[in-house]
Formats: structure tokens, sequence, C-alpha cells
């Protein structure tokens, strides 16, 4: 398991996050986030849809997951978005709830001062690759002959149709 601060300090982000928060709060608050931030473990994900994401339950940080498949450069500022992600849900004043409005204004702001395109989305063809390379067939329609693909199977207990041609689809 790897900590923020361990990935940070590996990727030299840590100065970027220290100046950040410092920047945005008074020193005492300072101080408690990011020894809150540095602890939050970081896992690999195997999502191919995603290329990060920042986990909390009942108001406390959970872990950060990253697709370490995309480039590197890409994997840094997915992993600053996440920390935004964290910064903004650790210092809102009632933290203790459930995290909404992910991307709204204060996640807009820690965003910015980490240096982070501030849009919920990114795009990596590294990620995207590895998701081609997932894909398998599932099912095929019974009166075009259409394949189609998947990176999980059908639920083979149900019965499925296809739109384009209202043919029966058999999973494979």
């Amino acid at each position: 398991m790897m900590t923020v601060k361990q990935f940070a300090d590996q990727y030299q982000l840590w100065t970027t996050i220290t100046a950040s928060v410092n920047a945005i709060l008074d020193e005492p608050l300072a101080v408690d986030l990011l020894k809150q931030i540095a602890m939050i473990p970081v896992y690999k994900s195997r999502a191919t849809r995603s290329l990060g994401m920042y986990i909390s339950k009942a108001g406390q940080p959970v872990c950060i997951r990253l697709q370490f498949a995309q480039e590197a450069k890409m994997l840094q500022q997915t992993f600053l978005h996440e920390v935004a992600h964290a910064c903004d849900h650790l210092t809102r004043k009632q933290s203790h709830h459930q995290y909404r409005r992910a991307h709204g204004p204060g996640w807009k702001n820690w965003a910015s001062m980490l240096g982070v395109e501030a849009k919920s989305t990114g795009r990596s063809e590294a990620v995207e690759a590895l998701h081609q390379q997932r894909l398998k067939r599932v099912a095929v329609c019974q009166k075009c002959g259409m394949e189609f693909h998947r990176v999980r199977r059908l639920n083979r207990n149900r019965s499925y149709l296809h739109k384009r041609c209202g043919g029966q689809l058999r999973t494979v």
C-alpha cells in the first residue's frame, strides 16, 4: 500500500500540494489538512472507464484509486485531481455529511490551486487501449448476426433483445 504522501514524493508533487494548502488555509488548519491527506491510501484501480477516484465513507476519506496504465503526465494530473477532491471534502464545514457536488465551486478552487484543469473527466489513450483489449464477445443477435462485446458478461438468467432489429440475443 502506498499513501498520498509517498505517491506525491515519488512524483515530486508534495511541494505543489503543501504550497496550495498553505495558500488557501491558515497555518493550523493547513497543517491538520496536510496530515490528513498524507495518510490517505492510494490503490491501483482495475477500472478502464475511470482514470481515478476519491472514495470517502461516513465523512472520512477511505482511499484514492488510480489507473496506473495511463501516461505518466496524465497519472500525475489524475492524482492531483483526486487530491483536490480530498481537500475539498475535508475542508467543507459539514464534511461529516455525504460528499456532494464533487466538481462544484469548492473543488474547482482546489483544482485551480493544484494546477489541474477543472474538468470532471480525462482521456487516456493507453487506458482506452487497455479497455479494448479486455472486451470479449458476450452475445450474438439471432436475427441479424451482430456481435456484442463487453468487459463483463451478460446475466445468463435474463433474455435480451437487440434494439435495432428486435432479434433475440444469444449469450456466449
